[in-house]
């Protein structure tokens, strides 16, 4: 370890160099040399011995000054708090110059620890922020994943996206509605065990849901084991009409591959019938103010409803406005007429060709 030099120690060899050695010397040349003590040279000796007392009160001064810097500084450094220090008037320029360096970079310490608090602060903020945005977007991703079960993920990001209590507004427009039903489900069900009507359902409405959604549909609802899909509402409305029906045809084809995998699974089989129908619906949001459900009503809902009531199993029934849009691109013939609850006119259908 360095050893340090002490001022004291200095002080104190300065006091033996400049006062006790000289007068040594002049003791040792009066004593062997017979020099002759005369007035002039006790005048010599007490300007000299004045001078010497003189120097060695200088010195000593400017050591208690630079012991006062040094505790003062040191007092100041050990402190919890920094600060600056004040000297007594008449310390020399070299000690007033460095006790201001020391105060500068007091002062210099504790706006940058001011600034490093601040930006702790900061950084604090920004981390808390960061969690709370992370935390949003899992939130946000989660319920966009759980919406998208139920309706197409485009309608999905637009109720998402939209920050108005009503994020759908309630319009009147053109569209296309779709009815499917399980023919004879309460008799099947009834022999079931309730754990595999619901497996059965599940995967039933799974392969359903996807093709609905394949064709720009949205899902409406599921009543039991019948579903109620909409079409139009995305992408252009005069597509809802072909978008349905190839929808329909596609779901035709999908049941009767299902039933295959049913039978492997020791599933009872079933078929479905589909009614299609196109015309002016309302959509809006009905329920009350703790839930709420996006849907479409309207004649053209119930007549959808009823053209699925009359179509047979693996039959697709369709309106008479679907059958003008759609019947140069999908073969159907004529199916009759039928009456619909507080309507005057029969409603004239068709069955898809298969």
């Amino acid at each position: 370890m360095k050893k340090t030099l002490r001022f004291a120690y200095i002080e104190q060899a300065s006091y033996s160099l400049i006062g006790f050695i000289p007068y040594l010397l002049a003791l040792y040349l009066v004593s062997y040399l017979d020099i002759e003590i005369n007035t002039t040279v006790l005048v010599v000796a007490l300007v000299a011995l004045v001078a010497h007392l003189t120097g060695f009160m200088l010195i000593r001064k400017f050591g208690k000054q630079l012991q006062s810097v040094h505790d003062k500084t040191g007092r100041a450094i050990m402190s919890d708090h920094k600060y600056s220090i004040e000297m007594d008037e008449g310390i020399p320029d070299e000690l007033l110059g460095i006790v201001d360096h020391f105060n500068t970079m007091v002062a210099e310490s504790e706006r940058s620890s001011r600034n490093f608090q601040e930006l702790t602060t900061k950084m604090m903020l920004y981390a808390r922020d960061i969690e709370h945005y992370q935390k949003r977007l899992r939130e946000e991703g989660e319920s966009r994943q759980r919406l998208t079960r139920y309706i197409d993920h485009n309608l999905a990001d637009k109720i998402m996206n939209n920050k108005e209590d009503t994020p759908l507004q309630n319009t009147r427009q053109e569209a296309t509605i779709l009815f499917a039903d399980i023919r004879s489900f309460t008799s099947i069900s009834e022999h079931m065990a309730p754990e595999e009507v619901i497996g059965m359902l599940n995967a039933y409405f799974d392969a359903m849901v996807e093709i609905i959604f394949h064709h720009n549909g949205v899902l409406d609802k599921f009543v039991g084991d019948e579903l109620m899909a909409t079409f139009g509402l995305l992408g252009e409305p005069e597509e809802g009409p072909l978008n349905a029906l190839n929808a329909a045809i596609d779901m035709q084809r999908r049941c009767k591959s299902l039933m295959s995998e049913f039978r492997l699974k020791g599933y009872p089989v079933f078929e479905v019938g589909i009614g299609v129908n196109t015309g002016d619906v309302v959509m809006g949001n009905v329920g009350s103010k703790n839930r709420m459900d996006y849907t479409v009503i309207g004649d053209t809902v119930n007549v959808a409803a009823r053209l699925e009531q009359m179509a047979e199993g693996q039959c697709i029934v369709v309106g008479e406005q679907t059958y003008t849009c759609c019947q140069s691109l999908v073969p159907m013939r004529p199916k009759g007429e039928i009456k619909v609850k507080n309507r005057g006119a029969a409603v004239k259908c068709y069955q898809v060709a298969r």
